[in-house]
């Protein structure tokens, strides 16, 4: 065998990325189709398996599209693995139903079928990572692929050497060491060795977009550069480069713009705008990777119109892939899993008398009305985090001698914020006073003959408050319920 054959150069091409990946002593799951970039993948693991101290596991997924030919496929894996005395798993999918439920196109069904398999497999085995036979052929493809889609810099880059995703409720290593190989390379390797791959004929078809690509696109392009395939492998190294810098100063950003409460991720919207462009995007990014777990599915259009909404009127919301809401408002967004996300207050129909003192109860709300001592100066009361100004409010003790009330708002309500000498519209109030657009119709209001007294989470009335010097008061606490 030549030093430059093949044979050692895939080989030596494996084992520097498992010493860069620190891939020593671990136990794979190596995903293996037939096709000659696998069969490469695995033998050169394989091979490297004592050196290395690395324990394989094989793992072959019938996606159910290919009839008799893809039982033919498994039992040559199967065969494959048992004659290296490697332990395998099995299985099969039913791809065209996923598809057809879950309204994705057979490749990305065919996908997410795949990475689902290899996550119970890897979590079955208790493996560290997933080895997937991925090329620089691939490598280009995927690249083209990302520009004809209309990715951003992120989709320039590709694929990375070793990545993380969650699968079957973990989070799982995946490493593609054949991305310095281009596919001549894999098919010489099996040569070399008398392998004889299986040929997927669905590789061949132009049905799917990366065949299309494949057969029909970069036929075309390599006419007008015949080293195209090194031109988008040079792009992809350099988006990598000028990715893994901005990365540095986003995660800076990030800790001053973003946080996290109550399961959801919050990220302030001045503090955003004032970030350079080129870092929002990646801020948002790295959003949706922290709540999501992953960026399957999502796209350059989803990061470019959570950006547009930032920029828009509070009380906008985007749904995104994963069941991701991202939420608008006056101060904050907010991502969240639709199910995490911060419920609706509960609709008030009608008036509701309060009980002076004593505890009144309403659908989704409780009131405890009691007149005592001003509350010591300086004492502080704990703020709701959805309600700015409290959930409990100070009145004066003439406010326990007439009818209260609680209900929602109406047209023409009037009010006269503490501080304020004049009344004015609830609704400039709501909109001066950042209230949710989507909640101002279900914000209780505690209403006397007079007019509004508490506007509740927010503010009471300027005639409604303790008088100066005064030493008693009727104290309102409200609490959501249920």
């Amino acid at each position: 065998m030549k030093k430059d054959g093949p044979v050692a150069r895939v080989r030596r091409a494996v084992r520097d990325a498992a010493e860069q990946a620190a891939f020593r002593d671990k136990l794979l799951v190596v995903a293996v189709s037939g096709g000659p970039d696998s069969l490469t993948l695995f033998d050169a693991l394989y091979s490297l398996r004592d050196e290395l101290g690395l324990r394989l596991h094989g793992a072959h997924l019938d996606h159910g599209l290919r009839g008799a030919a893809a039982k033919t496929d498994a039992a040559f894996v199967k065969e494959f693995f048992e004659s290296r005395g490697v332990q395998c798993t099995l299985d099969r999918a039913d791809v065209p139903a996923l598809r057809n439920r879950r309204r994705l196109s057979v490749e990305e069904a065919a996908r997410l079928a795949r990475y689902d398999f290899l996550g119970r497999v890897a979590k079955k085995v208790g493996a560290d990572a997933i080895a997937l036979g991925h090329t620089a052929t691939d490598q280009a493809e995927t690249v083209l692929l990302n520009i004809v889609r209309g990715s951003g810099l992120t989709g320039l880059r590709g694929m990375d050497a070793v990545s993380r995703r969650t699968l079957a409720g973990r989070d799982v290593l995946l490493f593609r060491p054949l991305l310095a190989v281009s596919r001549e390379d894999t098919v010489a390797y099996c040569a070399a060795l008398g392998l004889a791959p299986r040929t997927d004929e669905t590789n061949l078809s132009t049905d799917l977009a990366r065949g299309r690509v494949r057969q029909e696109v970069m036929p075309v392009l390599r006419r007008l550069n015949p080293a195209i395939q090194d031109a988008l492998l040079r792009l992809s190294a350099n988006a990598s480069r000028d990715l893994d810098y901005l990365a540095e100063q986003a995660a800076k950003a990030w800790r001053e713009v973003a946080s996290a409460r109550d399961g959801a991720l919050e990220i302030e919207r001045k503090a955003f705008a004032e970030l350079p462009a080129a870092l929002q995007g990646h801020v948002l990014r790295r959003a949706v990777l922290e709540a999501k777990g992953d960026l399957e599915q999502v796209e350059q259009n989803h990061i470019e119109g959570m950006a547009r909404i930032m920029r828009g009127k509070a009380g906008r919301t985007l749904d995104l892939p994963g069941g991701l809401r991202f939420a608008v408002g006056y101060a904050m967004t907010t991502l969240a899993h639709q199910h995490d996300a911060r419920p609706a207050l509960p609709t008030l129909t009608g008036e509701h008398p309060l009980t002076v003192p004593g505890v009144t109860e309403l659908s989704g709300w409780r009131f405890t009305a009691k007149v005592g001592a001003v509350p010591v100066r300086g004492r502080r009361t704990e703020k709701a985090s959805d309600f700015p100004d409290g959930l409990v409010a100070r009145l004066s003790p003439e406010m326990a001698e007439g009818p209260l009330c609680v209900r929602a708002r109406k047209n023409g309500d009037r009010f006269q914020p503490l501080g304020i000498r004049e009344p004015q519209k609830l609704q400039d109030f709501m909109v001066n006073a950042k209230v949710p657009r989507d909640i101002r119709d279900h914000v209780p209001l505690v209403v006397a003959r007079e007019g509004i007294v508490w506007v509740v989470g927010w503010r009471i009335a300027e005639w409604a408050k303790v008088p100066a010097g005064g030493r008693r008061c009727l104290e309102l606490w409200a609490e959501p319920v249920g």
